[in-house]
Formats: structure tokens, C-alpha cells, sequence
């Protein structure tokens, strides 16, 4: 089935590299600002490494929201900046999953490849592996009956 689809193309910033770039400004302007001080001038119970170090914290946070708050501004730009188009697609419906998982263990066995419309089932005079003791060989038997644990996981850790 093919259809036309409007679609929206633009350009937009990756907001972690401009954070980044941001926090790494505020690191530098704060590792500045440490040369500049003078250490005779810091009271006796702070030493420069103390003050160092709350520059760093407080200037690259800054510099974090900053270069969160660019790529924002840059974000909005791009939007008015969109470009509009329309394109033929195809749209295919969705397979079942679970003729999707019949198919590629066929395919991995080397064994024919079943239609998708033509899965043998009950009625049709294949086997049901409802149960274990008719479950074809190779294939996990459904375990997920009566067993009274509501589908919990047995791993350690899973509060099973």
C-alpha cells in the first residue's frame, strides 16, 4: 500500500555535546579564576584547593546549564527553519510475532519456510504444542500453565 505523508525536516543540536562543551568552559573559566587569586589574601582556614575545587563544582554546573540552555535556543531556531515535504511511502502491515519467530527458526533449521497465511495449526491438522508431551522436538514445551507464581522470574533477585 502506498500513501503520501507530509514530513518535517530539520536540523536540531545534540544537547549532551553542547552540556558538555558547556561544562568544560565552566571547568577552565573556574581553573582561570584560581591562577588570578592570590593566595595570601584567602583567610587561613580555606586553602586555594578548597576554593579550586567549589569553583569547579559551581562553574561547570553553570556552564552545564548554559550550553543546555544554547542548544535550547538553537533547538527553537531549527524549528522555525523546518522544511516541509511530501513523500510516497509504503506502509506494509505488521507481521504476528509469532509467525515472524516461526519463520526464522525455519530458516536456521534449513527447513521449508511456511506463508505467512498458511501457519499449520489444530484445525488444520498440525501439531499443537500446548503441551509438553506433544511439543516438537528442539522447541521449548509452554511452562507458563498452572503453576500459582503469576509469570514471576526465577532468577535471584527478581523477588520471586
Amino acid at each position: 500500500m502506498k500513501d503520501q505523508i507530509d514530513v518535517s525536516v530539520r536540523r536540531s543540536p545534540k544537547y549532551a555535546a553542547f552540556m558538555a562543551v558547556g561544562a568544560i568552559l565552566g571547568v577552565l573559566v573556574a581553573g582561570l579564576l584560581t591562577l588570578v587569586v592570590d593566595p595570601s589574601e584567602i583567610p587561613a582556614e580555606t586553602t586555594v584547593a578548597k576554593g579550586a575545587g567549589l569553583l569547579v563544582v559551581f562553574l561547570g554546573i553553570i556552564g552545564l546549564f548554559l550550553g543546555g540552555l544554547v542548544a535550547l535556543l538553537l533547538d527553537w531556531r531549527g524549528r522555525r527553519r523546518a522544511r516541509e515535504f511530501r513523500v510516497e511511502a509504503q506502509i506494509d502491515m505488521v507481521d504476528d510475532p509469532k509467525a515472524v519467530a516461526a519463520r526464522r527458526l525455519a530458516e536456521m533449521r534449513g527447513e521449508p519456510v511456511p506463508d505467512p497465511g498458511t501457519e499449520p495449526g489444530p484445525e488444520a491438522g498440525g501439531e499443537s504444542p500446548d503441551s509438553p508431551a506433544e511439543a516438537a522436538p528442539g522447541t521449548p514445551a509452554d511452562d507458563t500453565g498452572d503453576r500459582g507464581d503469576l509469570g514471576r522470574s526465577e532468577r535471584p533477585g527478581s523477588g520471586a
